[in-house]
């Protein structure tokens, strides 16, 4: 599955409208193992990744909470994917980029 997402967008909406998302980010946990994780943050960049057209964003929605913890995490191949996949989501209407700040992926320090 994880090279097929990476072919283009109908090939990547064909896996999403299979329901293979909710299955995938069963697998976004601190028990998973590294090597692991860093496959399932790789693919979950590549479904919400393509501009022409963009996945659909109740899709790639569903993957927001499970970012949201993967940004945080130490090893630097999944703290990078999470963050690619963040920037493909937001690529786009400002009601995305709100989607993300509800998700509470961004936080605004004052100093």
């Amino acid at each position: 599955m994880c090279l097929l997402v990476g072919d283009g967008p109908d090939l990547r909406d064909h896996v999403l409208s299979n329901g293979c998302l909710e299955p995938l980010l069963c697998y976004v946990s601190i028990d998973t193992p590294v090597p692991f994780l860093r496959n399932v943050t790789w693919t979950l960049s590549n479904l919400c990744r393509n501009k022409n057209p963009p996945p659909p964003f109740s899709s790639v929605s569903q993957c927001l909470p499970a970012l949201a913890m993967l940004v945080h995490h130490s090893d630097r191949e999944v703290l990078s994917d999470a963050c690619w996949a963040l920037s493909y989501i937001t690529d786009g209407p400002n009601d995305k980029i709100q989607a993300v700040i509800n998700a509470g992926l961004c936080v605004l320090h004052t100093y």
